[in-house]
């Protein structure tokens, strides 16, 4: 496991499952960023603000301790770009990378406010179209965040035909914006209806986890009523719901 971000290591954080490209590198105490959003912006940019981020930092690729990427479920062709390049840098730097899932990332982007909400339970729900959604839920204590309901994909009927949300829960992503779902969360004690992700989040985890070889960072994809069969490292499965 790596040491806490207080010491030397270099540490980048990669999201791009989602409408944003979200960088951040830890390097000697400090904390770099980069973070667009618009169309087609993971193509269009990750390259140049990756290249923008090592030359303010005045730091080789080749020097990163560890990547830490968000690795869904998500936008397909935004994993897959992030997924490549993490696992060039990883490889480049013979750096391991720690997976993180892009419905954890959502909450932990916003720890802070969830906790000064004191909030007992958080659900992140993101539209994955065609009457599915992809849903994980996370109790909350203090300024600790742990899962109850691990990552799945579900469907607006199962969700319109369960209890509402109480006061006591946040809810964070596009899909409490579907017309059909708007009466169970209308009592919610937060809510963020984007699914953008801040990389920075990502960072304290280098402390708690452990990262593994690059090879092993693939893209997490849900399995639901429409299947499709994604590419994944030898002896990889994707889980499904």
């Amino acid at each position: 496991m790596l040491g806490s971000l207080t010491s030397p290591s270099n540490v980048l954080a990669l999201d791009t499952s989602g409408p944003a490209c979200s960088l951040a590198l830890s390097t000697e105490g400090q904390v770099l960023e980069r973070h667009e959003t618009g169309a087609r912006i993971h193509n269009e940019r990750l390259l140049a603000l990756l290249d923008e981020l090592f030359r303010e930092a005045a730091l080789s690729p080749r020097a990163l301790d560890c990547v830490v990427l968000s690795v869904g479920p998500g936008a397909f062709t935004g994993l897959r770009i992030g997924t490549s390049a993490a696992q060039a840098l990883a490889f480049a730097a013979s750096a391991p990378v720690l997976c993180v899932s892009s419905l954890e990332a959502l909450a932990l982007t916003h720890q802070a406010a969830l906790a000064a909400a004191d909030l007992s339970a958080v659900e992140v729900l993101v539209d994955a179209r065609m009457g599915e959604l992809y849903r994980a839920t996370f109790a909350l204590t203090g300024d600790a965040l742990e899962y109850r309901d691990e990552d799945q994909i579900t469907t607006v009927e199962s969700l319109t035909e369960g209890p509402a949300l109480s006061s006591r829960w946040g809810l964070i992503g596009d899909g409490q914006s579907l017309p059909a779902l708007a009466a169970r969360g209308a009592e919610v004690g937060f809510r963020e209806s984007r699914n953008i992700v801040r990389a920075r989040a990502l960072l304290p985890l280098v402390a708690q986890r452990e990262a593994g070889p690059p090879e092993k960072a693939v893209p997490r994809y849900l399995e639901g009523r429409v299947r499709w069969q994604p590419a994944t490292a030898p002896g990889t499965a994707v889980p499904s719901a």
